[in-house]
Parts: C-alpha cells; sequence; structure tokens
C-alpha cells in the first residue's frame, strides 16, 4: 500500500468514526507518522508489512488496547513501547526479536501477550510487573532461564513455554496458583521443582521431550490434573502415590524406562487414554483392571510376557496395543473386552489365541502377524470370513 492509498483508508475510517485500523499485509516496510499521530486508535494491525524497526512515535498511540506486530521482521521494540500503558493484548509472534526492552514491565494492563517463534534468549526483571497476564506464549525461542520476577506473574491462566532451552524452574513456581494449562514440552528440564504442587488449578501440564529423570512426589498434589504428558523424557519410576491424580483423562508416558506401573493406578477410575508405549515394563499390575473408564490403552514396545486376568476388567477398551512385546500366551479373559474395534498383537511369542477372543464380534481390525501361531480356535471362522485377522508371519497349518 502506497502513502496516498494509506491516507486514503485513515479518513475512511476517521469519517465513519471508527477507532480500529487494520493494515496486515500492506507490505508496508517502514510505519509512518500518518499512523504513529492516530492518538485516538485503539487497536492496530500490522501483521505481515515486512517492518524491520519500530520508530519511537510508536509511543504516541497512548489509547491502544490491541496491538498486533507479527509476521515482521523486528529484531527490537523501541523504549517507547512502554507509553503503551492502556495496552490489553499485544502480538509480536513471528518476528526476530532477540531481547524485550525493560520498559515491557509499564504495561500494566496487558492480559495476553503472544510472542512464539522469535529469538528471545531471556526475559527482562520488569516482566513480574504485568500482573493482570492471564496468558503468555513464548514458544518457539531460545529462553534458557526465566528471572525469579517471573513468578509474580500471579494472575496467569495458560503459559506456552514449549520449545525454548530451559534447563530449569525458577524455585518459586508454585506461586502461579491461577494456572490451568502449562506448555514446557520440547526444552532441556532434567528436574522439576518440588514447589510445582502449589499449582493445584493446573489442568494440562505438557512436559514430552525434556531430560527429566524423575518426578517430585509434590507433582502428586496437582489435584485438578486432567491431562499428563511426560511422552521421550528418562523416567525410570513415577512416584508412590502417583494415583491421587484422580482426575487423570489423558496419561501419556511413551518412550520413556519405566520398568513398573505402580499400584495405585487403580485410582486412576477416569483415565480414558493410557499410553505406555516403548518403556521396559516386564509385567502389569492386577491394578490396571480398576481403570474402568479406558478406552484407549497403548503397551506396544516393552517386555512384558504375561498380561494379568484382570485387564478383562478394561471392558470400555475399543483400542488396545499389545505389538512387540514377549508375550507367550493371553489370558482367557481377553475375551471380556466386547467393544474392542482395534487389536493390535503382532511380533509377540503367541501359540495359541483363546477361544473366548471369538467374543470379540465388534472388532474392525485384529493383528495377529509375525508370532508363533499354528492354528487358530475353530470359533473364528467369523473373524476369518470377515477378513480382519492379519496372520502374516505365523507358521500356520492349511
Amino acid at each position: 500500500m502506497d502513502r496516498d492509498g494509506l491516507v486514503k483508508k485513515i479518513a475512511e475510517i476517521q469519517d465513519e468514526g471508527i477507532t480500529s485500523l487494520d493494515l496486515s499485509g500492506a507490505e508496508l516496510g517502514t510505519l509512518h507518522a500518518d499512523v504513529t499521530d492516530l492518538e485516538w486508535l485503539t487497536e492496530l494491525n500490522l501483521r505481515s508489512n515486512e517492518l524491520s524497526t519500530l520508530p519511537a512515535e510508536i509511543g504516541n498511540l497512548r489509547n491502544l488496547r490491541r496491538l498486533n506486530l507479527s509476521g515482521n521482521r523486528l529484531e527490537m521494540l523501541p523504549a517507547e513501547i512502554g507509553n503503551l500503558t492502556n495496552l490489553r493484548r499485544l502480538n509480536i509472534g513471528g518476528n526476530q526479536l532477540q531481547a524485550l526492552p525493560p520498559e515491557i514491565g509499564n504495561l500494566t494492563a496487558l492480559t495476553w501477550v503472544f510472542s512464539p517463534s522469535n529469538q528471545l534468549q531471556e526475559l527482562p526483571d520488569t516482566i513480574g510487573s504485568l500482573t493482570n497476564l492471564a496468558e503468555f506464549q513464548l514458544s518457539g525461542n531460545q529462553i534458557v532461564v526465566l528471572p525469579p520476577t517471573f513468578c509474580d506473574l500471579e494472575s496467569l491462566t495458560e503459559l506456552q513455554l514449549s520449545g525454548n532451552r530451559l534447563t530449569e524452574l525458577p524455585a518459586q513456581f508454585g506461586q502461579l496458583t491461577k494456572l490451568t494449562k502449562l506448555y514446557l514440552q520440547g526444552n532441556e528440564l532434567d528436574m522439576i521443582p518440588s514447589r510445582i504442587g502449589g499449582l493445584t488449578s493446573l489442568a494440562w501440564l505438557y512436559l514430552q521431550s525434556n531430560n527429566l529423570t524423575s518426578l517430585p512426589d509434590e507433582i502428586c498434589h496437582l489435584i485438578s490434573l486432567t491431562g499428563l504428558y511426560l511422552e521421550g523424557n528418562d523416567l525410570s519410576e513415577l512416584p508412590r502415590d502417583f494415583g491421587e491424580l484422580i482426575n487423570l483423562t489423558w496419561l501419556d508416558l511413551e518412550g520413556n524406562h519405566l520398568t513398573e506401573f505402580p499400584a495405585g493406578v487403580r485410582h486412576l477410575s477416569r483415565l480414558i487414554q493410557l499410553n505406555l508405549r516403548r518403556n521396559n515394563l516386564t509385567e502389569l499390575p492386577s491394578e490396571i483392571g480398576g481403570l474402568e473408564s479406558l478406552t484407549w490403552l497403548d503397551l506396544e514396545g516393552n517386555q512384558l510376557q504375561t498380561l494379568p486376568p484382570e485387564i478383562g476388567n478394561l471392558t470400555a477398551v475399543t483400542e488396545l496395543h499389545l505389538s512387540n512385546n514377549q508375550l507367550t500366551a493371553l489370558p482367557c479373559e481377553m475375551g471380556n473386552l466386547v467393544d474392542l474395534v482395534d487389536l493390535y498383537i503382532s511380533n509377540n511369542q503367541l501359540r495359541e489365541i483363546p477361544q473366548s477372543m471369538s467374543n470379540l464380534i465388534h472388532l474392525e481390525s485384529f493383528y495377529l502377524s509375525d508370532n508363533l501361531l499354528t492354528n487358530l480356535p475353530t470359533e473364528f471362522s467369523d473373524l476369518l470370513e470377515r477378513e480382519i485377522l492379519y496372520l502374516a508371519g505365523n507358521p500356520l497349518d492349511h
């Protein structure tokens, strides 16, 4: 948009009494005084304009409540940004920002800040002054450490820090008691502070792809937790009181080094999805049969040799993954899982299948490839006729 077009657009909104100006994708390149003189503006959208700098005069727009600077090439924000004390929402995502000015702490009316996909390495100490901030998106930066003042953001309900380089969290992190969603996946965390137990409003916790070798016992105090994602860490065990997380519905532990699953699992009666793929489990506790709400269970890629009969109590399960274990037999109680739709038991050491599994009339796919089966129960004739059995790699008698 050339300057004439810009002046025309500004005149149009003035005539209509509109206080918001949308210049997204206008290829401005430079922010002219025609815009920074509009002190009556309450909303300004400058997304995707190839801006590499902002003039100090941006600070003239003291009535702004919303400012979108995303998708530009900004490497810094001028100190005068701190003049915009009425700002409620600030979007600076997808730029090349390496730091935020200390004056950002003046914007105490902010409730929402969106700053992913920049090059931020640290945050100013003044960030703790943003005590009305409810949502803070910082994913995809290069932040190594958070300042202690970060824990003064007492209004935060959602915090996204995924894809940074965090090696630790401040000890006072548990002060953020209003947090309901916390995204920390893809960092370099090797421990979680014990005070995380103070986040009793937390419903969703994402910790995938870190370097965690253990979890603090206090994580079991997160009584509101609904989803816990721990895929791709180095956990060898879970806290003894893990079963106290009674509101869990989604639990992902794929790709760790767990050798056992705690018996306290029986208390997780609301669990819907459980992912234990690619661990080192050799057995399951009989208490797993208490997961009465479970619909999806993945145990693929462990070292299981047997399954407890109580697995037959999981009558709500529709998808079950047991491939790539060392199972030599299945309990006849597997026939109780009458709601199963997809069943995967390939690459084990099964020599026979319980006759009772012919009861699984809702199956749409049944994978038994690469076992040691020489025959199937005669009751499997219906499953064979429906062509849902996958039997390649077995020494079946024909």
